[in-house]
């Protein structure tokens, strides 16, 4: 079952990674920035496990690059991969599985796959706008945060875990 479950998974981050191209990068032009492979990355990650998500992450990077041209080939694998395996790390360690949780795994993942992206291309020579990298750290993560909550139900489907809105007060009097 488990198995049904990563294979329905990657079929969904294949309808997100042509979704991306299609649609999504259009958006750019009007500075709202969502990044639908990173999110649906993470959740795969969260729910299937760190070394499925980094594959996933990897695979749908490397057909990123390929299908996009330009820049840096490989560039968005390493980064998926990478926000895969820090999202599934940060569950790992410690970190219980609520939505204020995911909303600041989003928060956190898209962070650092931003300036990491941004950090490679400045050390190969490529033009950086600190400007808009500026915006762009401000506004893809609450762009981000708003398709998790897209996202993350879709990924959910099937799986009989629950997720709760903020504390979870145990104590009863």
């Amino acid at each position: 079952m488990k198995l049904t479950y990563k294979v329905l998974h990657f079929f969904i981050l294949a309808a997100c990674l042509i979704l991306q191209i299609a649609f999504v990068e259009n958006l750019k032009l009007f500075s709202v920035n969502f990044d639908l492979i990173l999110v649906t990355v993470v959740a795969i990650s969260l729910m299937d496990g760190v070394i499925f998500g980094a594959f996933c992450g990897f695979a749908a990077g490397i057909l990123l690059d390929l299908m996009t041209g330009g820049g840096i080939v490989g560039i968005s694998a390493f980064a998926y991969a990478a926000s895969a395996f820090i999202a599934g790390k940060l569950i790992e360690a410690g970190l219980k599985q609520r939505i204020l949780s995911f909303t600041f795994i989003i928060f956190l993942v898209t962070e650092i796959n931003l300036i990491l992206v941004s950090v490679i291309h400045y050390l190969f020579n490529f033009n950086i706008a600190i400007s808009e990298l500026g915006l762009e750290l401000l506004v893809k993560p609450v762009c981000n945060i708003i398709l998790m909550l897209v996202i993350f139900p879709l990924i959910r489907i099937g799986m009989h875990r629950e997720y709760v809105i903020g504390f979870n007060n145990k104590e009863k009097t």
